[in-house]
This record gives C-alpha cells, structure tokens and sequence, in this order.
C-alpha cells in the first residue's frame, strides 16, 4: 500500500488487498496495447460508512460526448505526465471531484480490461479510505452528482432483492463496465482468506 492517511487499515483492507494481489499471479497479461487503443484508468474507492462499505461513483455531466449522464467511476485517459494507471487515477479523482490523494490507501489493481467502446484500455484501480478528503472542488463540466453507494446494496440491488426507488434509478444509470468492476470487488470482499475461510465481506457494527 502507499501513503496514505494515518488511519491503520482494518483488517478487511489488509485480506483484500491480499486478494487483489493473488488475483494478478493468476490472471494473465493485460489486453495488448494498440496505436488505436488508449490507456486509461478509475479509480474505485472504498469508504467506511455507517452501515458498511460504500463506493465513490460519480455521474456524468449531461453535456459531455462518452457516456452524458451514465454512473461510473471517477477516471479518465492516461496524460503524458502520469508515471502509471495509479497516478492517473489519483489525478483524475483530484481534478473531477476534488479528492485529496493523500487520504486514501492504495490497495492495487484489478487486470485491465478494454471499454465498451473498443477505445481504449481501462485500468481499475483499487483504493481505501477511512475518511477521503475533498478540498477541492467538483467538476461541474465532468460531473453531475457524486454519489456515495453501501456496495452491497449495488450488488444485491441487480439480483433479487429489491431496491429503493433512489437506488434502482441510480443502478440503472450503471454502465457495463462499471458494473463488471462492482462485482468483482464484491466477489473480492467476499473470497476467503488463509486466515479466515468465512466471507471476508465487511460488515462494520452499528451505533
């Protein structure tokens, strides 16, 4: 993990970030890159919240050109300046939704995967925080609404429970993608561990 806020991680962040690791020794090399394909990167961020895990999404301003109003990640295309998918993650965050980068864990990545679009190559990046900083502010070019979603919620709502009527519109605002990262974190969360063979999906106690 790099640096991050002071907060030790509890111990669900430690077991996935494990996991993310063990998933790379098994998956194999990312999509290969093209002169038609460009690099790019999301960054999804987990945070504490009163009952259990959320995920940062963001959803798109109406007026831009890929994707108007669809909820994704905070992310973009990789700059000739950022060093790797990590950095252009962080940098996206920063400049969409005015995230301090230094108040978040870095946990890793998850394999790159090519958009719906065939335009370029997508890089996860998994990150935690206790309590993210915003100091900046949010885009309103980029960005419509920052939403912040237990994930469970956003796993179950798209199988067979039922959802809230806020949650179902926000999920079907979900794009492919976006989806397909969301399960994978969940699978993720829940994968056991050497430690512990139960679900490591955390469940934080309630006041």
């Amino acid at each position: 993990m790099t640096n991050s806020n002071d907060q030790e991680p509890p111990e669900w962040v430690r077991s996935l970030s494990a996991a993310v690791g063990h998933l790379h020794s098994q998956s194999g090399p990312p999509p290969e890159q093209t002169g038609t394909l460009r690099a790019a990167a999301v960054l999804v961020l987990l945070i504490d919240g009163p009952y259990g895990v959320q995920v940062l999404l963001t959803e798109r301003a109406s007026g831009l050109r890929s994707y108007p109003g669809q909820v994704t990640f905070p992310g973009g295309a990789k700059d000739p300046t950022d060093a790797d998918p990590t950095a252009t993650a962080l940098r996206e965050a920063r400049e969409e939704v005015g995230l301090n980068p230094a108040s978040v864990h870095i946990l890793g990545s998850l394999p790159t995967t090519v958009d719906p679009k065939g335009k370029s190559t997508v890089t996860p990046v998994l990150a935690w925080s206790a309590c993210p900083d915003f100091p900046g502010p949010v885009s309103a070019k980029e960005v419509a609404n920052v939403h912040r979603v237990a994930i469970r919620d956003l796993s179950a709502s798209r199988g067979t429970a039922q959802p809230s009527e806020e949650l179902a519109a926000l999920v079907s605002q979900l794009g492919t993608m976006t989806a397909e990262i969301i399960d994978a974190v969940v699978a993720l969360l829940n994968a056991p561990t050497a430690k512990d063979p139960n679900p490591i999906y955390p469940d934080p106690p309630r006041d």
